[in-house]
């Protein structure tokens, strides 16, 4: 198995397949710092330019266009505090934050470097567990499904802290969202109310993206309310320098 790996890992390297994905890459990380765009419609985009290219090669632009759509999304969440991607939810936490003590360089170079570093530690645990977790996760019942699922509630309203009553709101506003729409296994229309709009349900991507964008542009608004700037940043006080004591003569 290594040994194909490592056989795969130099055939990258050559320019015919290293140029494609790089291009590819830099396309992901446009498409995933546009909030509404998703990395789907990235791929879309992307797909014409590759019937011309050899399958390896274009393989490879797909590739890089995910990659880069899944790290893209990072660069809104630090700047607007809007994630581009869901994945970049967690950024808009530390990420915004440095942005707006002036640091939106450091923020972003932090965050690719973490999504590097990330991926390359999750391509290693992805080929070397990946075979014995499918087999765990063939032998899933209902019970363990619903396990899981008390357990992600469990999560949510735990990452909370201050408030236990916002993590469970959150979570059943999430539900909600979710449980409208066409069932996608045994495709019932749940919650529809005989609507063909709420049958397609909502995509969770624009939902998110407006859940975000709505509570930073509020908490805009009201600082402009109050007569201050959305980017203002309170300045810490300058130091008070000691007094100069004369010596005696």
């Amino acid at each position: 198995m290594f040994g194909s790996l490592l056989g795969s890992l130099g055939d990258v390297l050559h320019l015919q397949y290293l140029i494609p994905l790089t291009i590819g890459t830099l396309a992901g990380l446009i498409g995933g710092a546009l909030p509404g765009v998703t990395i789907t419609m990235t791929i879309i985009i992307v797909l014409p330019f590759t019937f011309g290219l050899d399958p390896l090669a274009g393989l490879a632009a797909m590739v890089g266009v995910y990659v880069g759509g899944e790290s893209g999304g990072l660069v809104t969440a630090s700047l607007i505090g809007i994630p581009g991607t869901p994945s970049a939810v967690a950024t808009t936490f530390d990420g915004f934050p440095m942005a707006r003590r002036g640091e939106p360089g450091r923020a972003v170079w932090l965050g690719t470097w973490a999504s590097f570093i990330g991926g390359i530690l999750g391509a290693f645990f992805l080929i070397l567990i990946t075979e014995p977790l499918a087999r765990f996760a063939l032998r899933f019942g209902p019970w363990e499904y619903f396990s899981l699922f008390i357990f992600a509630l469990a999560m949510v309203a735990g990452l909370t802290e201050r408030s236990l009553l916002k993590g469970f709101l959150s979570g059943a506003l999430g539900l909600i969202v979710t449980v409208i729409g066409t069932d996608p296994i045994m495709a019932i229309p749940r919650f529809t109310f005989g609507s063909d709009f709420l049958r397609n349900g909502f995509q969770f991507l624009p939902v998110l993206i407006g859940v975000f964008a709505f509570a930073q542009i509020m908490a805009d608004l009201e600082r402009m309310g109050a007569g201050v700037a959305p980017a203002a940043v309170e300045a810490p006080p300058p130091e008070e320098k000691p007094a100069e004591v004369e010596e005696p003569r």
